[in-house]
């Protein structure tokens, strides 16, 4: 009985949509209705396709403006991957691919999971057998990667796949997946592999990640097919701003004003009444200006004011549409809910990528738990069905059974009904177990196939391929709610593989002719038996292989209609909790747009709004939104792209719609009373902010007090001329002495009594991060927490792109560049940055310092930005930092890293002072050169209460460097991390010892008996 219509035919190209390509790839014009996930053709283009512009302003038909943002989104998803295609064609043979380019060899499948992400397909990737650290930075969850026959290498096949992420109900109390496993979802079912004796290559790009660009897209087709309401003002010129449609619903179209707002300064007030009454607010926040303050008030009176409206509804005790808010940053999410959580506002979180408690409790996944919304609707039984028959189709083609079955090829038509009966009809071959299971007695295929395997030249070339064989340990996993469908690679292959050697389908068509011509299987000559078992092996496989990616198919729209389901689920529960508030990031907000609709929304606040894509705010707008509300600081970070291209005109996708509207002159109110910094560091960020002002708050006693061991000095740029280091990627950056500079700095901060949780130290390259953060860790006091006194403490060490919206009372900037080793000046890269300068400079609230060559930062493009910086420190910068000893007010000019180990516990024992006169107290100067003759220690023992006037960088000369820099440039970065801070300061301490031992050789007798005071130089 035939249980499928016969389908015989040669197996075709393994991608229907890879055929060789050599004119550019051009966009279709119907891309409202495109698939996201490029095709195969897009990847294999030998040229970019031409790129659209858009320019500064967004003002034209909506259609075309989307539409252009869509197609350069697309080409961000796709270049970097299409021209490792390209790279790969031109060189197959390299195991490694460019800098840009992960590449893996020797690629299999394993298994196929069914789970309600999707129908994955489980790959053996053999180069990550033992590369723990590359698996944990490669094939991220949403990434894109390319696949091709190790035997093809994109010549004319290339399979386009996306990296599924692990199921979440892999059983708990298991192994953990192989670490050389990755799973990964088809682009095009018609893609999927099933044949796990082939070998592929894949390739995975380094830079870029397809899964918030792939819900971008998909967004900015969904917008493109919908008119809105504040399309007047995102794609059209207007004049005027009007009234939120849900305020024309309250008595007089009154606003109800949270108490809070009493607290608002007038700049705040004024953002306020805006982003409660116009369907357009844009609020530009200053650091420290209180944006985050004003936000929540905002949506406290949004509440009072919808609770308003709706109590003057037909039927007030039905559900109010919460408040949508959305942020860049899970950080930035977290935070604006925990507020919510503090003010009583009942909230649900969107994504699980929270790292907060509170939060997580909140979360949508647990609101549907706490009102048992788990009602599995038809889906889920048709799912559990699908599920039963892709293992079964797998199971049948699989070749674990050793030889096809006669019952196989005869129910699935690849044999007529009179074939059959001739493999049967002898009554001393018995048919295989009911339950799949070979018996002990032999299947009809067998005997047929066995007097082929007989001839002389079979068996030579059996031995051949028995010599030859590649097999590898195919591991396996158990999972407890999906099916895991193994494709194993059975003992039999070498037979099978001796009766594939049909490059030429010389084997297939003599098959296919045999077959044709004989109704009786037994007439096929033994010698012939072969070429006809490639054809019945072909042609069953190539059946199997079609419905196999039939049911893929099928399951994609079953899971689309579970979907549904649970976001139907999702919105019974937000409705039942009474949720005010919906909180997500950007991405989550294009995620969840189908429950987002469902939910109704009519306003949505953007925290974050200046750093984030255009495209993602506009993408978002929720047809039902009758307000949005921008907040953020387009001064800040701006939203990013990997490809330098895509950043310049006239494309400029990373430009936010907060930028845009900036840039039209659309009305935007800026918040200008900051209570963050100190008034001498706002000065600084006056630079590019003229009209901060500061808040009372800042100028109290308690804010003034000095940094411990700094006197006035809250402020200091500290600049040197050591060289920079460039790292193998050509990309990164760091200076290892700058870097060695700020940990003894900060050891100097720590012993002064400044509380390590208190500073944060930021940086511009991950390099110098990581190099900070070994050295911390590696010292035996600063890595130390219980010496620290902080349970688990970690040092605060961050990027400045890391950083925003964040604050701490000492911050230490590291700007890494400096001089070649020639000793020229060179390019700062993005440390010339603007928007970068601005967060960098305005982290601070009690202490700010910076680290880095002033002569380089004011040397061609850094000067326009860094000059205006400069300029604000005036007489605050030196070579050196000086320092001053908290009990006798020595100040003391430090400007070589080991010169901070002079200094012992804050303060001076009882007697110092009366030695001062007589030596030179030990929170004095290093004997420094001058003129060739070593000058006396200040003896100047009066406690200084005021400021101390530095002399400027140029007074400081090359020449006026104490003898410890000589050793210290005989040191490598490499050596201090291997040996460790201590040894290498511990050589060239006696390298300075042996230098001033030689002084005092030349310059008469002194007194260089040690001091019992001084003889542990670091203890806490």
């Amino acid at each position: 009985m035939k249980l499928f219509p016969p389908t015989i035919k040669r197996l075709p190209v393994l991608s229907v949509n890879a055929r060789p390509v050599r004119q550019p790839f051009v966009m279709p014009l119907d891309w409202m209705h495109q698939r996201v996930v490029p095709r195969a053709d897009e990847l294999m283009a030998p040229m970019p396709p031409v790129l659209p512009s858009i320019g500064n302003t967004s003002t034209g038909k909506k259609e075309e403006f989307l539409g252009a943002l869509y197609h350069l989104h697309r080409y961000e998803a796709t270049e970097t991957l299409r021209q490792a295609v390209q790279k790969h064609r031109q060189d197959p043979l390299s195991q490694e691919g460019p800098e840009t380019l992960e590449k893996y060899r020797g690629v299999r499948i394993l298994a196929y999971i069914v789970s309600r992400l999707g129908v994955a397909c489980r790959l053996s990737v053999s180069s990550l057998e033992n590369a723990a650290e590359k698996r944990q930075e490669a094939l991220t969850p949403g990434s894109l990667v390319v696949l091709s026959p190790e035997n093809d290498e994109f010549r004319t096949k290339c399979f386009v796949a996306t990296v599924a992420p692990l199921p979440e109900d892999l059983d708990k109390d298991g192994p953990p997946p192989p670490k050389s496993v990755v799973d990964l979802f088809w682009a095009d079912p018609a893609d999927a592999v099933t044949d796990p004796s082939l070998k592929l290559t894949m390739l995975e790009p380094k830079m870029g990640y397809f899964e918030p660009i792939r819900h971008i897209m998909t967004g900015l087709q969904r917008a493109a097919l919908s008119e809105h309401r504040l399309d007047k003002y995102l794609f059209q010129d207007f004049k005027g701003i009007k009234l939120a449609q849900y305020l024309r619903e309250t008595p007089d179209s009154k606003v109800i004003y949270s108490p809070k707002a009493a607290q608002l300064d007038d700049s705040q007030l004024e953002a306020l009444t805006v982003a409660t009454s116009r369907e357009l607010a844009i609020i530009q926040g200053p650091p420290g200006t209180g944006k985050t303050f004003t936000s929540m008030v905002a949506i406290e009176t949004i509440l009072k004011t919808l609770q308003t409206c709706h109590m003057n509804r037909m039927n007030p005790s039905s559900y109010i549409a919460p408040i949508v808010i959305a942020a860049q940053t899970n950080h930035a999410v977290d935070q604006i809910l925990l507020k919510c959580h503090d003010l009583g506002i009942r909230f649900a979180r969107l994504g699980g990528r929270s790292e907060s408690d509170i939060v997580k409790e909140s979360s949508i996944i647990k609101l549907r738990e706490r009102f048992g919304a788990f009602k599995d609707g038809e889906e889920a039984i048709e799912y559990r069905e699908l599920q039963r028959r892709i293992s079964s189709a797998l199971g049948h083609q699989s070749v674990k059974d050793n030889l096809l079955k006669a019952e196989q090829l005869h129910d699935y038509g690849v044999i007529t009904e009179d074939q059959y009966s001739s493999l049967i009809q002898d009554d001393e071959w018995e048919m295989a177990g009911t339950d799949g299971r070979v018996e002990d007695e032999p299947c009809p295929m067998t005997k047929w196939i066995d007097e082929y395997t007989q001839q002389p030249d079979f068996q030579r070339a059996r031995q051949n391929c028995i010599r030859n064989a590649d097999y590898s340990r195919i591991p396996r996993k158990k999972f407890r709610n999906h099916r895991f469908h193994s494709m194993q690679i059975d003992h039999f292959e070498t037979i099978l593989r001796t009766m594939h050697r049909d490059d030429d389908g010389a084997w297939y068509a003599k098959g296919k002719r045999l077959l044709s011509e004989n109704s009786d299987m037994y007439k096929i000559k033994p010698a012939d038996r072969g070429a006809a078992y490639v054809f019945l092996h072909k042609s069953l496989h190539t059946y199997l292989a079609d419905h196999f990616r039939s049911l893929v198919r099928d399951v994609d729209v079953n899971l689309k209609g579970m979907l549904e389901n649970r976001r139907m689920n999702e919105y019974d529960a937000i409705q039942r909790g009474r949720i005010e508030v919906l909180g997500c990031t950007t991405t989550g907000l294009l995620m969840h747009r189908d429950l987002l609709e469902l939910v109704n929304p009519r306003v949505m606040l953007i925290e974050e709004a200046a750093e984030t894509r255009e495209s993602s705010t506009v993408a978002g707008l929720i047809p039902s939104v009758e307000q949005l509300i921008l907040v953020g600081d387009h001064q800040q970070l701006t939203p990013h792209t990997d490809l330098i291209e895509l950043s310049r005109m006239p494309h400029k996708v990373d430009m936010s719609l907060f930028q845009r509207l900036v840039n039209r002159e659309v009305d935007y109110y800026t918040l200008r009373v900051q209570r963050r910094m100190i008034p001498a560091i706002r000065e600084i960020v006056q630079a590019f902010y003229p009209s901060l002002e500061d808040h009372e708050s800042v100028n109290s006693p308690e804010r003034q007090k000095p940094i411990p061991g700094m006197l006035d000095h809250s402020v200091w740029w500290f600049s040197h001329s050591w060289s920079e280091d460039r790292g193998a990627s050509g990309f990164d950056y760091s200076n290892p002495k700058e870097a060695w500079m700020i940990v003894e700095f900060t050891r100097y901060l720590v012993k002064c009594g400044v509380s390590p949780a208190d500073i944060t130290i930021l940086t511009y390259y991950s390099a110098q991060l990581e190099l900070i953060k070994r050295t911390l860790a590696m010292d035996s006091q600063l890595g130390n927490s219980e010496i620290l006194g902080i349970p688990d403490f970690t040092w605060s060490v961050r990027t400045v792109d890391d950083f925003q919206g964040e604050e701490n009372e000492i911050i230490l900037l590291s700007l890494v560049r400096g001089s070649s080793e020639a000793g020229r000046l060179g390019s700062i890269g993005f440390v010339a940055d603007e928007n970068r300068a601005v967060v960098a400079t305005s982290r601070a609230r009690q202490g700010f310092y910076i680290f880095g060559d002033s002569r380089n930062m004011l040397h061609g493009r850094g000067r326009d930005v860094w000059g205006r910086i400069h300029q604000k420190f005036c007489d605050r910068t030196a070579s050196f930092v000086p320092v001053v000893c908290p009990t006798h007010g020595r100040m003391v000019l430090v400007s070589q890293p080991n010169d901070w180990r002079q200094f012992t516990l804050p303060g001076c024992k009882p007697g110092c002072t009366m030695r001062q006169e007589e030596k030179s107290h030990m929170m004095s100067m290093t004997p420094v050169r001058k003129g060739g003759r070593l000058a006396s220690p200040s003896k100047s023992t009066k406690p200084s209460n005021q400021a101390t006037k530095a002399p400027p960088v140029s007074a400081v000369s090359s020449s006026n460097v104490s003898d410890s820099t000589t050793q210290a440039n005989r040191y490598t970065s490499d050596q201090i991390l291997e040996k460790g801070m201590r040894n290498v300061i511990a050589a060239r301490e006696e390298g300075q010892e042996a230098s001033e031992r030689a002084m005092s050789a030349t310059s008469g007798p002194t007194d260089s008996s040690p001091d019992p005071e001084l003889e542990d130089l670091i203890k806490f």
